[in-house]
């Protein structure tokens, strides 16, 4: 999600919004907040940049470290695993860090039991490693699984609160969590001191202090992201599965660019080459797959038969350019169903492409076809739909005239908001042929029961998923930002009477809340799903409070003859919030 004034469309919208304040804040119960302080030591030494692990399967998983070098271009590294935490017999084996991969290594422990916790660890000479802790996935009928999932961690904008709450919960029992989710902008692209704020936190710069755009650069930049000591903890104590968004390359990036891309910073392949070479060296993801381009970054996770779980990619393997809608006002007012048919509904606006779709589809139907309860697709950004609600009764003249001279795009923006056109058109709902057309052939197969966790929107939202023609295809949850700034930082008190309008004016749209950073807890038993949405007071600093903001469960049920998903039972919700959700149900 974009994060600065140069970066257009959304940064526009949510100048507009803030200017036009939107009336007042609604009051919402007091929730009871836990106090906690996010830890500060973080490893030291050979290993300074900690343990990972990453891509479980039911046999195996990946384990990660960076040696960090001193004179030598290559260190001999020994790892042991084992279910043990004091190692008493442990499975070891040798590997080397090479300059080659920025002394960055991984391994594919093999051999592993299903469903079970493991202890691991690296050794070069006399150092040794942090204890990391992992789990396989399970076989069979598991009863229950818990996930984190987490979204948007931009190391200026504040303290990394989210990732210490969850290892928290994770170390007190509170939850005991088989995998951290993590579905994109692990880390963000900007130079240093981008966002300027009063509050922000004192000696957080990105390094390296210019724009990442070279091998060095990205390379430099995941360092001091594994250099945080609550990342750190909590990578150390799940495995990971991860899946990039745009910022991990450049904002709002697509198969051709990005918006944050200049002919000045060279060719776009080289950049792109540069951030995904480090992204594999540094995240605990599997190599690429052999034959297939690298930026095919999709794959499969079987939960015995619990859940199957898709993670995908929907940046670099096939999406369009996006749609500044902004750009075509004159078409829009002069016949806007002109402009959805030329522009909005172009069938050449691909988002997956055929190979994925049909990837996607095949594992969905084959889950459904074995009986497999649950069917989960780790999205990058929002799948359902939300479109502009009509803002012009909430300015007057005179506002108008007073925001036009800092923002002379307010009277496009103003009448563009009477149309009902994408909010974020950087989402599904600028891609709909391409999402209608993935909801036909999930239909297809007998697959309607899509449940979808979506990150990139620095908010929670909870959206009924359906065709254009109104057939049911799931549920989907919204996780807000580990420390990206939400959109309190732009409409301050304003921002609760913002989200009532979107969720009002959005039919698909059960519940939304801008107001917090936090994650997401999804807890999967046989026949029903509990999310729970969890934010922090602060990231500005290590002292926060973290509460439950929002919590819904969801059920299967038969809706027009189709197996689907029904949100049901929230809690959490002020008297508004609540009215919304029933109104619509």
């Amino acid at each position: 999600m974009d994060d600065r004034h140069k970066s257009g469309i959304r940064a526009t919208r949510r100048d507009a919004l803030a200017l036009l304040g939107l009336g007042g804040a609604t009051a919402a119960c007091a929730p009871s907040v836990d106090l906690a302080r996010s830890g500060e030591a973080a490893a030291t030494g050979t290993f300074e940049h900690g343990v990972a692990s990453g891509d479980p399967q039911a046999g195996s998983v990946i384990l990660w470290t960076r040696v960090t070098p001193q004179e030598s271009g290559r260190v001999p590294v020994v790892w042991e695993i084992d279910t043990d935490p004091a190692f008493a017999n442990p499975v070891r084996g040798e590997t080397v860090a090479r300059a080659a991969r920025d002394f960055t290594l991984k391994v594919e422990a093999t051999g592993l039991k299903p469903g079970t916790t493991y202890h691991y660890r690296f050794r070069t000479g006399a150092d040794v490693s942090p204890v990391g802790r992992t789990r396989t996935l399970p076989n069979g009928s598991p009863d229950d699984l818990r996930l984190a999932v987490v979204s948007c961690a931009n190391y200026e904008h504040g303290f990394y609160n989210v990732y210490d709450l969850i290892a928290r919960r994770q170390r007190s029992g509170a939850a005991d969590y088989d995998a951290l989710i993590h579905l994109g902008d692990y880390y963000y692209e900007y130079g240093a001191d981008t966002y300027d704020a009063p509050d922000k936190p004192p000696n957080r710069h990105h390094e390296p202090p210019h724009e990442t755009v070279t091998l060095a650069d990205y390379r430099t930049r995941h360092a001091q992201h594994r250099r945080d000591p609550n990342l750190q903890d909590v990578t150390r104590l799940m495995p990971m599965i991860a899946l990039w968004d745009d910022h991990e390359t450049a904002n709002d990036s697509w198969r051709g660019g990005a918006q944050n891309h200049d002919p000045g910073e060279g060719p776009w392949e080289a950049r792109k080459e540069a951030a995904l070479r480090a992204y594999y060296e540094w995240m605990p993801v599997r190599e690429p797959v052999p034959g297939r381009a690298r930026e095919a970054f999709y794959r499969s996770f079987q939960f015995g038969d619990l859940l199957s779980l898709v993670a995908i990619e929907t940046r670099l393997t096939a999406r369009a350019a996006p749609l500044i809608i902004e750009d075509y006002v004159d078409r829009v007012v002069s016949d806007v169903d002109a402009f959805r048919a030329d522009y909005l509904n172009d069938p050449d606006r691909r988002m997956l492409g055929a190979e994925q779709r049909d990837f996607i589809v095949d594992m969905f139907a084959k889950s459904k076809q074995s009986g497999v309860a649950w069917r989960m697709l780790a999205n990058q950004v929002i799948l359902g739909r939300v479109m502009t609600p009509d803002f012009t009764p909430y300015v007057t003249q005179e506002a108008t005239d007073a925001i036009e001279k800092d923002w002379p795009g307010i009277h496009d923006f103003l009448t563009l908001s009477k149309y009902g056109l994408p909010f974020y058109p950087d989402s599904w709902d600028g891609y709909p042929v391409a999402r209608e057309r993935l909801f036909a052939d999930l239909d297809a197969a007998g697959v309607n029961d899509l449940l979808v966790v979506t990150g990139d929107a620095h908010e929670f939202w909870a959206l009924d998923l359906t065709k254009d023609d109104a057939t049911p295809m799931g549920a989907e949850f919204v996780t807000s930002s580990v420390s990206s700034k939400t959109l309190t930082a732009y409409l301050g008190d304003a921002t609760a009477q913002h989200n009532l309008l979107m969720t009002r004016e959005n039919e698909d749209a059960r519940y939304y809340s801008a107001l917090r950073n936090g994650f997401m807890d999804v807890e999967l038993g046989r026949e029903n799903a509990q999310i729970s949405m969890f934010a922090v007071d602060n990231v500005n600093s290590r002292d926060y409070g973290s509460f439950r903001q929002a919590a819904f469960r969801v059920t299967k049920r038969d809706r027009d003859g189709k197996d689907s998903l029904r949100i049901g039972r929230p809690r959490g919700l002020n008297v508004k919030q609540r009215a919304l959700f029933m109104g619509l149900g």
